[in-house]
């Protein structure tokens, strides 16, 4: 198996891990060189996949993926893995629908699920096109969160659809932000107050905070970069990918070792932290035997420095 997949057109360059849990390990702007996704430092350590793994011993880096769950859990007696199966499985290459393609798929071991990805570069954008399929004899529920952790510096901006009023608190290092339920104002009343985060801070402010959004009508957030005015834009369907939880760090993560800086937009098929959490909600709907979900997530990359008014439009109105 390859190490490195690549991808590249005139703007972008997009290298792909299939050992590394089939990840997106670098997508950069060739106009600027800049690169949107947070690195691996020191290079990960193989895993072998194990409903014991715990996410934090792996790369951590990139664009990840988390099914059937993001926090470890039980459902019906059966133990699910920290973040799923997936992040820790070595992914089989397919033949691509077409020349300038990747095509991935993978096997739960948690769950009876095929998961199947293809990649491709049009112009300044990473299409992926998901399949997940339930390959069991009995319906299956799942969670499923794309997990991508962008690099950032202090002064980034998180953008979100303007229907977006407020989120929902999961958790907040040391309750800096309130407790989990508690109503978030987004944007918040005083945009310089310590606790306001649409902006990212300073790796020194020690924060982790992870937020979800209520059902969205408009599928897109994006992070601008305020050294270059640049910015990345996702997009997203919400007919299947309904919420978005946005998991901002800022060295408060993990309790040892090196700290992290990222900020991760998480379209997901529920605002939970873990399946179990789902299945009580009743927002995990099964999935037939033999039936799959489809979806596109697109990371359209703004090559050219604009101010933010110019890149909330982009991010909002991209196609």
């Amino acid at each position: 198996m390859p190490q490195h997949l690549y991808l590249q057109n005139a703007l972008l360059r997009a290298v792909i891990a299939p050992a590394e849990g089939g990840r997106v390990v670098s997508l950069v702007s060739l106009q600027s060189d800049l690169e949107f996704l947070l690195q691996s430092h020191p290079p990960p350590a193989t895993l072998s996949p194990s409903r014991d793994a715990s996410f934090g011993d792996g790369a951590c880096a990139g664009i990840e993926e988390c099914l059937p769950t993001v926090s470890k859990c039980e459902v019906n007696g059966e133990a699910i893995p920290d973040h799923g199966d997936f992040w820790q499985m070595a992914w089989r290459v397919l033949p691509p629908p077409h020349p300038n393609a990747i095509c991935l798929t993978a096997d739960g071991f948690s769950r009876p699920l095929r998961f199947t990805k293809t990649f491709a570069l049009h112009d300044a954008c990473l299409r992926i096109d998901y399949e997940i399929e339930n390959i069991g004899p009995t319906p299956t529920s799942f969670l499923y969160a794309t997990h991508p952790l962008l690099a950032v510096d202090a002064g980034d901006s998180i953008l979100l659809p303007e229907e977006v009023t407020a989120l929902m608190l999961y958790s907040s290092k040391d309750d800096r932000l309130g407790v989990s339920g508690d109503s978030i104002p987004w944007p918040p009343p005083t945009a310089g107050a310590p606790q306001h985060p649409r902006r990212i801070l300073p790796v020194t402010a020690g924060t982790a905070d992870m937020l979800y959004t209520g059902k969205l009508h408009h599928g897109w957030c994006g992070l601008y970069r305020a050294q270059s005015r640049q910015g990345l834009a996702l997009r997203f369907d919400t007919a299947a990918l309904p919420y978005l939880g946005l998991w901002i760090c800022c060295g408060g993560w993990p309790e040892s070792g090196p700290k992290q800086y990222a900020f991760a937009p998480e379209p997901t098929t529920a605002p939970c932290g873990s399946l179990q959490q789902a299945f009580n909600r009743g927002v995990s709907a099964p999935l037939l035997p033999g039936r799959a979900l489809r979806f596109t997530i697109q990371f359209r990359v703004a090559t050219t420095a604009m101010p933010i008014d110019e890149f909330f439009r982009f991010a909002a109105h991209a196609r």
